[in-house]
This record gives C-alpha cells, sequence and structure tokens, in this order.
C-alpha cells in the first residue's frame, strides 16, 4: 500500500546522496544473486560471484546484507513482491485463476526468478537451510488461498458446490500442476507454459463450472 502525505505536510522526497545510491546498490546486488541463487543454489552460488558480476567485494556485499543468509532473504522477499505485482490487484475466486495466467506470462518473460523459486524449493526441503522457513511458509498461504479460491468461486455462482475434501483436493491439484509445468518450461524453453496452463484451466473450469 502506497502512504501519501497529506496536503498540509511537507511534500515527499526522494532518497539522495549516498542513501540513494545505497538503496540503489542493493536493488543491483539482489538483481544479480537472483541469477547466482538461480543457477547455483544457495551453497553452490558465492558471494565472490555476486560481487565479480556487480563490481564489488564480497565484504561490500556483506556491509550491505550482513550474510549471505541475509541476502537470500533480500532475495526471496524481493521474489515474493514482483510475483504479487506480476498477478495484479488483489483478486477473488475465479478471476485468481486469470491472474495465475498473467503469473505464467511473467514467468516465461522472466525466466530467472522462476528457476530460483524451483531451486529454493527443492534445496529447502532440509530444516537446516536458511530459506527452508520461507519457502514452508509461503507453499502454505498458496495452498490456503487457492483452497480460498474454490471457496469463492463456489459461492459466487462459478462453480458447483463441493464439498471441502474436494476442494482440498482441487487446490492441491492445482499447486502441483502449476510446479510442474514450469518445471518442464525450464527444462524445455520450446515447452508453452502459457498455452499448457491455459488449457488446464480451462479444463478445470469447464469441469466444475456451475
Amino acid at each position: 500500500m502506497t502512504v501519501s502525505s497529506s496536503p498540509s505536510g511537507p511534500p515527499a522526497r526522494s532518497p539522495r546522496g549516498p542513501y540513494k545510491k545505497g538503496i540503489e546498490r542493493r536493488r543491483e546486488v539482489v538483481s544479480v544473486a537472483i541469477e547466482v541463487f538461480g543457477q547455483h543454489g544457495f551453497k553452490g552460488g558465492t558471494l565472490q560471484q555476486v560481487a565479480e558480476r556487480v563490481g564489488l567485494t564480497p565484504a561490500a556485499v556483506l556491509k550491505l546484507f550482513g550474510s549471505k543468509e541475509g541476502l537470500l532473504i533480500a532475495v526471496l522477499e524481493h521474489w515474493d513482491v514482483v510475483t504479487r505485482q506480476a498477478m495484479g490487484s488483489p483478486q477473488r475466486g475465479y478471476g485468481l485463476l486469470e491472474a495465475f495466467r498473467k503469473l505464467m506470462h511473467y514467468h516465461t518473460q522472466h525466466r530467472g526468478l522462476l528457476e530460483l523459486y524451483t531451486t529454493m524449493a527443492a534445496e529447502a526441503t532440509s530444516a537446516e537451510h536458511p530459506a527452508h522457513e520461507f519457502m514452508t511458509g509461503r507453499y502454505r498461504a498458496t495452498l490456503e488461498s487457492m483452497r480460498r479460491l474454490f471457496r469463492d468461486a463456489i459461492e459466487d455462482g462459478h462453480f458447483r458446490p463441493m464439498a471441502e475434501e474436494e476442494i482440498d483436493g482441487e487446490a492441491e491439484c492445482l499447486l502441483a500442476t502449476m510446479d510442474g509445468l514450469e518445471i518442464q518450461f525450464l527444462l524445455n524453453p520450446a515447452f508453452d507454459l502459457e498455452r499448457s496452463f491455459g488449457a488446464f484451466v480451462d479444463r478445470l473450469v469447464a469441469r466444475l463450472s456451475a
């Protein structure tokens, strides 16, 4: 949410000088770290690799983020924000399915973020991984939003009535399908992610329509 200043207060000012430069540098490092962690994973990707690509030293990167783990968390938080932006305004029920179509299109244009997501999802199954809490929490939240999607679509009259057990199954299959199609796209760039996911959604809607 954007907070604007009141008309009677002083105008909002953009960051200047060293502070602004520091913010821009952090963004640059996060952008590069997305590529490094996406390609090599958290364990395989090094601060040296990140630093070399942005013209810094590993010590300078550590000064910005505190630790390699701190950099990873900044990367994941950035991924979370851009994912929500790609889907557009908060959606409800049937509209959320259309937002997921937008997300698939975004992934085809930003392969690095998708590589990061799939790499972290695989690595973070270990409880010791610094992204474990973030990724497991993200999966729980995503699955719950998908359950709500079906409940709202039923309430709005788009989908036929379903028991909670059936809603759980549909939500789990939707999430699994999205992840599976995204992996196919990463393994085979010629794979048409948007078409395949769109066809799946069309079949789902036809099957569940009221």
